[in-house]
């Protein structure tokens, strides 16, 4: 299972209001404005980030990326979860496919369940590579780090 890294924004002009509407067809709850692209762009990853750490609370799963048919007049960008909230769903999803509880992963990383929370929630964590390594050990697996380059528009 490949792991959900972000979504598409939609961006349209917003005739009522002057600005740049963005909203997000996975998410339809996700609408913001901004004045010009750049800040449309900073403000809908805001906006994303904060819902799905309300979401990821809820306990709900990441819905797939598509591409969206946009309309005339829009424009789409791929915008990329914040590496917080990435890894909170991410380690979730392993633990779940691992078919562990929190409580049995805390037990088997020797942390208290409360540790544990921390490190598997968005925004309350900030994980250290050695941390991210244990978490892969007690589940059998190997943490792989990547680092590629952004692909410059030509």
């Amino acid at each position: 299972m490949k792991p959900i890294e972000g979504y598409f924004a939609i961006f349209y002009s917003d005739k009522a209001s002057g600005k740049i509407g963005v909203r997000f067809n996975e998410h339809p709850g996700v609408i913001t404005y901004g004045k010009d692209p750049e800040d449309a762009l900073r403000k809908a990853r805001e906006a994303l980030s904060a819902a799905l750490e309300v979401d990821f609370e809820r306990g709900f799963n990441l819905p797939a990326a598509v591409r969206p048919k946009l309309k005339r007049g829009e424009t789409s960008a791929f915008v990329r979860l914040n590496p917080d909230v990435w890894v909170a769903y991410l380690i979730r999803s392993w633990r779940e496919t691992a078919g562990l509880s929190q409580k049995q992963l805390a037990a088997k990383l020797g942390v208290s369940y409360q540790s544990y929370q921390r490190m598997e929630r968005p925004g309350r964590s900030n994980l250290t590579v050695e941390t991210l390594e244990r978490i892969a050990q007690a589940l059998d697996s190997q943490l792989v780090l990547e680092i590629k380059p952004v692909k410059k528009a030509s």
